[in-house]
């Protein structure tokens, strides 16, 4: 059998408050920018496959709804049928 190496216990860094409120700022500025950074790169859809995306989406919301419907409706009957035996 191999044996186990012995593990070390992790050691935590101490946060240093004071450095830690005075870097929020500029960390907080970097995110945005790096956000602002992202959303340039992002291939944005154009108008027309905005429009079949959003059909798309709306049919299958009103397929799956009509479809859970009507297993509710089923499943209700039979509860209601096992309910009068």
């Amino acid at each position: 059998m191999k044996e186990r190496k012995a593990q070390f216990p992790v050691t935590r860094r101490r946060v240093g408050w004071k450095q830690f409120f005075k870097e929020l700022p500029k960390r907080i500025t970097k995110f945005f920018r790096d956000v602002v950074h992202e959303l340039k790169r992002v291939t944005w859809p154009k108008r027309k496959d905005l429009w079949v995306y959003t059909i798309v989406v709306l049919v299958t919301i009103v397929f799956f709804a009509i479809v859970l419907g009507l297993f509710d409706f089923i499943f209700l009957r039979i509860v209601e049928l096992l309910a009068r035996s």
